[in-house]
């Protein structure tokens, strides 16, 4: 069935690669509906295809399938009742990971790590970009982006950086070394927008870029690397403490140390965070099973929050600042089993895929996309904002069905 539309499937392949990766921070928000767009049209088309059916029925779509129906119970059965039911459509991006594989994977062929490296290469110096101009010429004190907000910027910034090392193993000799400007440009464009939980994240990506650099070096090569990763992990510790208090992207550390220390938030927005935890961790256990529904749950945590300033500051809040507490109280243990199915995707199918050319690149990218996640909604919510909401979903089926060798059997 696609052959006969000739050049379009191509066409739409690199329609979902570019809005994906390179506009992911030049357009913000915008992006994923270009390449939803793309899929709700290609969906039908692919259904009718026998090779397309066949790169579609594979159990990492049965699992994003599982993650959406958990969601789908928990709306159902919340304590909240059916107010704002309408809002388990934000969850139907899980399911964009069917059209997605099912489109790319007629496209697999042995040099598509390093088309994606680039991609994410050319997304990540646009986010720099991004944060230049807002910045230093429109006088922004943090990045906002177009069609975007702050932490998702630095959340996807960080992501676009570290997903182009992936180029790291698709090509030898000195070019290689060309995509560590990725990391590099993402870092900063983090500090002009000054989230701290980024830095975190970009800390234990270069300790993941290290041991995955590390497995392929003899024994030799494994303890120049161990020392060089110490002297350069001391000296970016040692930035971080002392720049800390004149750069926000830098007082992660600082923050983490004055709370397990002293039990204080280093300014008010830690604090409204804390409370925001304490109440919904408190509230999950008044509902366990289902959770309380969208908003409910944020409404079901007001009464645990001890200062009472910030419980009517957060009212009108869709989330909790912390996607493991605002699934637990939002629909209980079904949407903690649904948000694990989120996280733990990319690793194992990434792990379980065919040994060809591109699978240490690609079980890179599965272990990058899922730390990511995973470390940033310790300290917000990747799903509150349409660019990361779609990102994981879709970034995986191109891992599994573009990034590779040839086409699924």
């Amino acid at each position: 069935m696609l052959q006969r539309l000739g050049t379009a499937p191509t066409i739409a392949t690199w329609i979902v690669l570019i809005s994906l990766l390179v506009l992911a921070n030049l357009i913000g928000n915008a992006s994923p509906y270009i390449y939803l767009i793309v899929l709700v049209i290609a969906w039908p088309f692919l259904f009718m295809d026998a090779d397309a059916r066949h790169a579609m029925n594979r159990w990492e779509s049965y699992a994003y399938l599982c993650a959406f129906l958990f969601m789908l119970v928990a709306f159902i059965f919340a304590a909240g009742g059916w107010e704002h039911f309408e809002n388990v459509g934000n969850f139907l991006p899980y399911l964009l990971f069917i059209p997605t594989i099912g489109l790319l994977d007629r496209s697999a062929r042995p040099n598509n790590t390093l088309i994606v490296a680039t991609l994410a290469l050319v997304g990540a110096i646009i986010a720099l970009g991004t944060a230049v101009y807002d910045v230093h010429i429109l006088g922004i004190r943090r990045v906002v982006g177009l069609f975007n907000t702050t932490n998702p910027f630095a959340m996807a910034s960080v992501m676009l950086g570290f997903l182009s090392l992936m180029g790291f193993w698709a090509i030898k000799g000195w070019r290689r070394f060309i995509f560590f400007v990725g990391p590099l440009v993402a870092t900063y464009a983090v500090i002009l927008a000054g989230t701290r939980a980024a830095i975190l994240i970009i800390m234990a990506l270069c300790v993941l870029f290290a041991i995955f650099v590390g497995v392929k070096l003899s024994n030799r090569g494994r303890l120049i690397l161990a020392g060089a990763a110490v002297l350069a992990g001391s000296v970016g510790v040692a930035g971080v403490i002392a720049l800390g208090a004149d750069t926000r992207a830098f007082q992660a550390i600082e923050s983490i140390y004055l709370f397990l220390t002293e039990g204080q938030a280093i300014d008010r927005s830690v604090a409204i965070r804390l409370e925001l935890y304490r109440g919904g961790i408190l509230a999950f256990f008044d509902a366990p099973v289902f959770g309380h529904g969208w908003r409910h749950h944020v409404q079901a945590a007001r009464p645990y929050m001890m200062d009472p300033s910030i419980a009517e500051h957060v009212a009108r809040w869709s989330h909790l600042h912390n996607d493991y507490i605002n699934f637990a109280a939002l629909a209980g243990i079904f949407g903690l089993a649904s948000y694990f199915i989120y996280l733990l995707v990319p690793i194992v199918a990434t792990w379980r895929s065919e040994r060809d050319s591109q699978h240490h690149a690609r079980l890179y990218g599965g272990f990058v996309l899922s730390a990511c996640y995973a470390i940033y909604g310790i300290f917000g919510s990747a799903f509150a904002a349409e660019l990361l909401l779609c990102f994981g979903a879709v970034f995986t089926a191109v891992l599994l069905g573009f990034c590779k060798d040839r086409p699924r059997a």
